[in-house]
């Protein structure tokens, strides 16, 4: 919470005062809140992959480390959510290398082009390392993502966007690349979603005290309204990002747009 605090408080007060200490201040307190948030969403989702200690009631309680074993008593850091997070920051450094290739010109353009390529082809090995650790830390996953159809959906997205990525950066096609970008991020998600359903909370402590799917979900009152709410939100959603597409469409100009980042 601090860190989307930090960060929005960044971009709003950064141009108040025409200081470049005042900006550079700023700018740096926008690149390390956007760091650690990239660090705690897959440190976060690294716990979901590996499971919390749930005892038979449902309940559980975690330190920020204990001693670093993804077994029994874990904490919120150990050497699996922290390559996961690792891996996080590379390839969201990568996804947003390939936009500011996208949305920039000039020297910008050319060192996010070049960077955009060596950070995507970081995250490949590191990618081969997150899979052999998981085969470690949960040996149930293969299993119950071989036989879920919606992990070989997912799969199908990765190899397509995979090599919608890697033409678009060598082709120079920039709009490719980020499309390919982004569903190479979207395919990983639906893959590794698809491989730990219907366990939600995997249980540390013994399989039977995690928490599933249909034995956590809401009542069916609540499924109904939301089931209403969900298709107003989420068209919303999509005007609203149609909107600001629109809006901000093309590169960002040396020449016209002066006033940088502020």
């Amino acid at each position: 919470m601090w860190c989307l605090i930090l960060r929005g408080v960044s971009i709003e007060v950064g141009g108040h005062i025409n200081d470049r200490l005042w900006q550079g201040y700023w700018d740096f307190n926008f690149v390390l809140s956007n760091l650690l948030l990239a660090i705690l969403f897959g440190a976060a989702a690294g716990n979901v992959a590996r499971g919390v200690p749930v005892d038979a009631q449902g309940n559980f309680s975690m330190a920020f480390f204990t001693d670093f074993s993804v077994r029994g008593y874990v904490g919120l850091l150990d050497w699996y959510t922290v390559s996961i997070a690792i891996l996080a920051v590379v390839m969201l450094a990568a996804h947003g290398a390939t936009y500011l290739t996208l949305k920039t010109e000039g020297p910008v353009h050319d060192r996010c082009e070049k960077w955009a390529k060596y950070l995507w082809i970081a995250v490949v090995p590191l990618l081969l390392i997150i899979l052999v650790e998981s085969r470690i830390v949960r040996p149930d996953l293969p299993g119950r993502a071989w036989t879920n159809p919606f992990w070989w959906l997912g799969l199908i997205v990765i190899i397509a966007s995979t090599i919608t990525l890697i033409s678009g950066l060598t082709s120079r096609r920039e709009l490719r690349a980020f499309i390919g970008s982004n569903f190479v991020i979207f395919g990983l998600l639906a893959t590794g979603a698809a491989a730990i359903f219907p366990v939600m909370l995997h249980s540390t402590l013994a399989p039977e005290n995690s928490l599933t799917a249909y034995a956590v979900a809401a009542g069916p009152m609540s499924l109904r309204l939301a089931s209403f709410w969900w298709p107003v939100g989420f068209a919303l959603a999509v005007f609203y990002f149609v909107f600001i597409s629109r809006r901000y469409a093309g590169k960002v100009s040396v020449q016209r747009d002066t006033q940088g980042f502020y």
